[in-house]
């Protein structure tokens, strides 16, 4: 049966991309490359109920965040070195204040409409507790005080890799208790049979951040970020699920001020019993948090690059996107965003942050049309949506959302 839809998807192939002879022969040896996998011991996702490999195959059930309830955190060293100095002043001046109402009742408007059309792709959307932690004050560990930040970004403390739900360990102070709305969810996947795994959450004492962290020595963060050094320490575990980028057997993890080698190494001994490898990537930049803004998988075979922030290492070997254009893979450069400027939060290259349906059809801003153009070039059809105000909120369609079912196999795509 694998055979013959193996040769089925080659026939597509040379049908749909007459005029793209080289992504068609990738995607044509990706198809065998499938066919070549399904010996594995992987099965199809129509009996769990949870199943997701990687950030392409066709989308049936997925989980998006909710604006509302949102409250600026105070900048504590783990916030100051995920964002900029124009940042800290308005951090400081509204640290435990709700965001402006206007924006959030935008971004609400904006959220719900990406779901309505992502219900009539046929997709099962689920939405988390709502939550208000800009009412509900500070809470005290014996290691610090603080209040709650967001329940927008699910993908920041949730990463789902096949039949599997892992509590990622987060290392910000602001978002202890942020998979608490997720809690009831979750157990009904477990009942259901997914299987459920909690990372082991940090203390985040003082320890685990640098002393004297050299917040405006772009230089000095630059020397840092070659050697793979952030604002964590190793005195603890600490990884975002957004720092993951999932290919398969393969999963890429971007060390950052959010993830540490700690991070990688608990997650690659979790993962190496399902012969899955996790790869540790560092890219340039001084403001580095979650991989999703920086290279982004769209299908087998293809990939999608920032042109600022390039690949300086993979598993500290100093290699480029090379890597992956000698595996077998189109690196493709994104083009700067026109309809998007720095925030707070994120950066103007949250545009990149798209989100797949499958291996043609993939979610853009609205308005970004260099990408959407290339996006057609390239054989994919963009969806666009206008999500400009949830950006202030902490992120774009891969941040806000948590693909919890995919068809498809566990593969090898390298």
């Amino acid at each position: 049966m694998m055979g013959v839809l193996s040769k089925v998807f080659q026939r597509l192939c040379r049908q749909k991309f007459p005029s793209f002879p080289a992504v068609r022969s990738r995607i044509c040896h990706f198809a065998s490359s499938a066919h070549a996998a399904a010996s594995d011991n992987s099965t199809e996702n129509d009996e769990h109920p949870v199943w997701s490999c990687n950030e392409w195959d066709p989308l049936k059930e997925i989980v998006v965040g909710r604006a509302e309830g949102q409250r600026v955190p105070s900048l504590a060293p783990d916030l100051q070195a995920k964002t900029g100095p124009d940042g800290w002043k308005w951090i400081r001046e509204n640290a435990g204040k709700p965001h402006d109402p206007v924006v959030v009742e935008r971004a609400a408007k904006e959220v719900e409409e990406f779901c309505r059309i992502l219900e009539h792709e046929g997709v099962v959307v689920k939405r988390p507790e709502p939550m208000r932690w800009d009412e509900l004050g500070t809470f005290k560990t014996p290691y610090f005080e603080e209040g709650g930040y967001m329940n927008a970004c699910p993908r920041d403390g949730l990463l789902v890799v096949a039949d599997e739900v892992i509590e990622a360990p987060m290392a910000w102070r602001s978002r202890v208790f942020e998979f608490y709305p997720y809690k009831k969810m979750m157990n009904e996947y477990f009942h259901r049979g997914a299987r459920w795994t909690a990372g082991p959450r940090p203390a985040m004492g003082d320890d685990l951040f640098v002393k004297d962290f050299p917040f405006e020595d772009t230089e000095k963060r630059l020397e840092m970020v070659y050697k793979g050094q952030f604002i964590l320490t190793e005195s603890e575990i600490a990884l975002d699920g957004a720092d993951a980028l999932r290919f398969g057997r393969d999963i890429f993890v971007t060390l950052s001020h959010a993830t540490n080698r700690s991070g990688v190494k608990w997650l690659r001994r979790h993962l190496r019993r399902q012969g899955i490898n996790v790869h540790s990537l560092i890219f340039k930049g001084t403001q580095n948090c979650h991989a999703d803004a920086t290279f982004m998988p769209l299908r087998p075979g293809l990939l999608l690059v920032n042109p600022v922030r390039p690949c300086l290492k993979i598993n500290d070997e100093p290699v480029g996107w090379e890597y992956f254009s000698k595996r077998g893979w189109d690196v493709v450069v994104a083009p700067p965003p026109v309809t998007i400027e720095n925030m707070v939060y994120v950066s103007k290259w949250v545009h990149m942050n798209v989100l797949s349906l499958d291996t043609e059809r993939v979610f853009i801003q609205k308005g970004e049309e260099p990408l959407r153009k290339l996006f057609c070039d390239l054989g994919l059809k963009p969806i666009e949506v206008d999500m400009r105000n949830a950006y202030h909120l902490g992120g774009a369609f891969h941040c806000w959302t948590l693909d919890i079912r995919r068809t498809g196999s566990l593969n090898t795509y390298f």
